[in-house]
């Protein structure tokens, strides 16, 4: 483990820690059904996601507020964007991330969607719990806003990759509208810790356009893992019409490369060999340096927006969370 891998998992541990554990012992709560037990336990076990209760106690506490204040919406977030995932790996056909099973590649579709739903409930179960402690009503109903305008734009943002997809038209641009709309999930926990933290309207803004960025970052480099076929699901991912942006970039600047592509994008089996083809055709185009390229310039703009942060300590481990997700991608792909 790197020394930047080991600062980033110990700002994440200590800011979401507490609200990431508390998270996976509600997902295991009040489960009585023997046929769900399992598929919740593994969720529990192989899931855990500091990084987004972190984001939110951070934000609090930029603009002054008390990070313990967040737990409980954190927790809520944390439960919500889970069973986000859930359903992604269904629409996604994912079985394996990391040469892990993923829960509808252990359990399959129907008990995934099932505990999808559980898992979204009991988001909203402690969100409500949560929001009893925010006494100013105007502050409570800001965050239900915030929690509706995530999953309107979260939905919207789907929907326009549905399109996309169906319309057979691979524009690296308009893939990369998609990851900034996906990024609504960052965007909203640094606005949720702004709220509670009491933040003015500038200063909500200014984090929410941070978290922005940031999670478009997260979104391309999660994409590109994809395009190497690290998450072993590149074939379904061709054969939906599902392009990674590195492919779809490639194909947008190579003529072999769209020809590469767009003969397996209708092949019933798709073999090893093609994929291998795919990936050393993407890498001749020089599809990975221009995402490099791609994630600095978006990481910088990520840093721009803390100008104004009051808390300099604070400023300055999210300055360092925004380039060590840089960083750190940059190291991993010189590696392979």
């Amino acid at each position: 483990m790197s020394e930047i891998t080991a600062q980033v998992l110990k700002i994440l541990n200590v800011r979401g820690g507490r609200a990431a554990q508390k998270a996976r012992e509600i997902l295991l709560e009040g489960v009585k059904l023997e046929e769900l037990q399992a598929p919740m336990k593994f969720l529990a076990d192989h899931w855990s996601d500091p990084t987004r209760p972190a984001l939110i106690a951070l934000s609090c506490k930029a603009v002054g507020g008390e990070p313990a204040r967040t737990v409980s919406i954190a927790t809520a977030m944390t439960l919500l964007c889970s069973a986000m995932n859930i359903y992604d790996d269904i629409m996604d056909r994912s079985k394996l991330k990391r040469f892990v099973p993923t829960l509808p590649g252990r359990f399959g579709d129907g008990y995934a969607l099932i505990v999808g739903g559980l898992v979204t409930s009991k988001a909203f179960f402690v969100l409500d719990e949560g929001l009893e402690k925010e006494a100013p009503p105007l502050k409570r109903q800001i965050i239900r806003d915030l929690f509706k305008d995530f999953l309107y734009r979260m939905s919207e943002a789907e929907a326009e990759n549905l399109r996309l997809i169906g319309s057979g038209n691979y524009d690296s641009k308009e893939k990369l509208h998609v990851f900034e709309m996906r990024s609504v999930d960052i965007e909203t926990c640094m606005k949720l810790g702004a709220v509670i933290g009491c933040a003015e309207r500038g200063e909500v803004e200014c984090l929410g356009a941070y978290g922005s960025f940031l999670g478009t970052v997260i979104e391309l480099q999660e994409d590109c893992v994809t395009s190497l076929n690290l998450t072993i699901n590149l074939d379904n991912k061709i054969r939906d019409g599902d392009l990674p942006y590195p492919l779809i970039w490639a194909m947008n600047h190579n003529e072999t490369a769209r020809k590469v592509i767009l003969s397996l994008t209708h092949k019933e089996k798709i073999s090893p060999a093609d994929i291998r083809k795919v990936i050393e055709t993407t890498l001749e185009t020089g599809a990975l340096d221009h995402v490099q390229k791609l994630s600095k310039k978006i990481t910088e703009r990520a840093v721009q927006k803390l100008s104004e942060i009051k808390d300099s300590k604070t400023k300055d481990n999210l300055q360092f969370l925004a380039e060590a997700q840089h960083h750190s991608f940059v190291i991993s792909l010189n590696a392979l």
